[in-house]
């Protein structure tokens, strides 16, 4: 390069003096702008001052070059340059750095403590579920704070992953919450029928007491749906205390209402029922299946179907098919 130049003229040398002093100079311009850039992520977002001050200070932009001769200079301000794209290259990455810090720092947070709101509420439900998900938060947590300490891009990636990994906790602790309210909810969904079956048949003293409990339910099940539209934690053991004891009374009153037959056949009925939500066979084999499992003969099978469905202590419902 310095033989070429020294066989040009010097017109050509100093256009191309001029050529590069241009190219140094924008680029001079470019990692300024970088780094004001960088010291100004420090002056807005207080979190990153710490990571800014530690990063920018094994970054300096350096003198251009004062060669004693101008045969040299080109040279030098090639070499310069090169320093100068080095530099820039090394300033986008750590604004990108800095960026993704002050992007996942706050999502750290969020994330965590969402997940510790759900392990206070499933703890009493599922505690080893619990336990393994605040591991998942300290470790994010640590990693947090070796980030602050340690501004590495391996840690930084870290806590990205653990943030969505507390993604994954958090989803899979809300279906723990609401496997435990839709449980609750089959169960008063069941107690509701038996006591609405048993207003059916009761006698007039009963039925206010059992119009008590029906209202009761109807308060359980909003609350129901207002936990799990604003989860909290709750007392599983009261739910199901208050659900046994209106159980209870309803299933007494059927039994006192219902002759020793109907009786019979109405816990038969409750047991083919309980195989599924709605069951379609002939007719005959519903008869044979409740006389057997009730111990009843046909014909009573038969009188204590019609009495039980006319009162409305059950619903069977006949389709005729041509």
């Amino acid at each position: 390069m310095e033989l070429l130049l020294r066989k040009k003229s010097k017109k050509l040398l100093l256009d191309y003096l001029a050529q590069s002093s241009q190219r140094v100079g924008e680029e001079i311009a470019r990692v300024e702008q970088l780094y004001e850039a960088l010291v100004k992520k420090g002056e807005s977002n207080a979190f990153l001052k710490v990571l800014v001050d530690k990063l920018s200070s094994s970054i300096a932009i350096p003198d251009p070059p004062l060669p004693p001769d101008s045969e040299n200079l080109p040279q030098k301000l090639e070499e310069y340059e090169k320093d100068l794209k080095a530099l820039e290259e090394t300033l986008r990455q750590t604004l990108n750095f800095l960026e993704r810090v002050e992007k996942i720092i706050p999502e750290a947070e969020k994330a965590a403590e969402s997940v510790d709101s759900y392990i206070k509420i499933i703890s009493p439900l599922n505690p080893s579920m619990a336990s393994e998900a605040a591991k998942s938060v300290a470790r994010v947590r640590r990693l947090q704070e070796a980030l602050m300490r340690y501004p590495r891009l391996p840690l930084l990636a870290d806590l990205e992953k653990g943030v969505e990994d507390l993604d994954r906790v958090e989803k899979a602790l809300r279906s723990e919450y609401e496997k435990a309210l839709g449980f609750i909810l089959r169960e008063l969904t069941a107690t509701r029928e038996i006591t609405r079956r048993a207003l059916a048949v009761a006698v007039l003293q009963e039925k206010s007491q059992l119009e008590r409990d029906m209202e009761d339910l109807n308060k359980m099940e909003q609350e129901l749906v207002e936990l799990k539209a604003k989860p909290q934690p709750i007392d599983t053991q009261r739910f199901y205390s208050e659900l046994g004891r209106i159980k209870t009374r309803a299933g007494e009153i059927l039994q006192r209402s219902l002759a020793h037959g109907e009786a019979r056949v109405f816990e038969a009925l409750l047991w083919l029922a309980a195989s599924s939500e709605s069951k379609v066979m002939e007719f005959s084999d519903l008869v044979d299946t409740i006389s057997r499992r009730g111990g009843v003969s046909t014909s009573e099978t038969l009188s204590a179907l019609y009495k039980l469905s006319k009162s409305g202590a059950v619903k069977v419902v006949a389709r005729v098919l041509g």
